[in-house]
């Protein structure tokens, strides 16, 4: 049995590449699932692989399973003959990847997150044989790391806390306030606190310090 062997490298990173090697027999959703689990990505969100020319200009698309499809609608080709829309979509659990391999150079896209087009340049580099002692696919070579804009977890805002942390009950906070006062009372005593509210306090500072200047001179 063979393997193919492909280089997947990543728009917006220059240093980033993975080997990946994959059973000539096995899918597209085998791709898919090996390229998101090592780069920890989000599988919810919407994905393509796109068939492509030698210049990666976009073909045929091959979804991943759970995504809306198009209700299904007859039409005619040119020879007259009825298909339906439903019947020429493509999905990547049904779509071995020898069935579109006829290059030695093959070249496919993969689109992560559809909304935003992170996009991954994928080229076929060799056929090798497959290891009996290996599992398939598999990453054999990774450089560069995981690009940040594209993490399943992202990188949370300085200064930003949790909304859950920012809602104090006024009750819970009532109990601390009334240690406080309580502890204040203790210290210095009711008759030291109502000293420091006293106004003549302020005064009798401010003519000591007249004082002290006079005994200088």
């Amino acid at each position: 049995m063979f393997a193919y062997r492909f280089k997947v490298i990543f728009e917006e990173q220059d240093g980033f590449s993975r080997d990946v090697e994959l059973g000539v027999d096995q899918t597209f959703l085998d791709f898919y699932n090996i390229i998101t689990g090592n780069l920890s990505l989000d599988k919810t969100l919407p994905s393509s692989f796109y068939l492509s020319d030698h210049r990666f200009r976009k073909k045929k698309e091959i979804t991943q399973p759970g995504m809306e499809e198009e209700p299904e609608t007859e039409s005619q080709d040119n020879t007259g003959e009825e298909t339906s829309m439903k019947e020429r979509k493509l999905r990547m659990d049904k779509c071995p990847l020898n069935k579109f391999i006829d290059d030695p150079h093959q070249r496919f896209l993969f689109i992560y997150d559809l909304s935003k087009g992170w996009t991954f340049y994928i080229e076929l580099s060799k056929i090798v044989s497959r290891d009996k002692n290996s599992e398939y696919p598999r990453v054999i070579n990774s450089e560069g790391p995981v690009p940040l804009e594209i993490s399943k977890k992202p990188r949370p805002l300085p200064g930003i806390e949790d909304e859950d942390d920012l809602e104090m009950d006024e009750n819970e906070m009532a109990p601390d306030e009334q240690d406080i006062s309580s502890d204040t009372q203790e210290t210095y005593g009711e008759e030291d606190m109502d000293e420091f509210d006293d106004s003549s306090f302020y005064n009798d500072a401010i003519g000591g310090s007249h004082d002290l200047d006079e005994d200088k001179l």
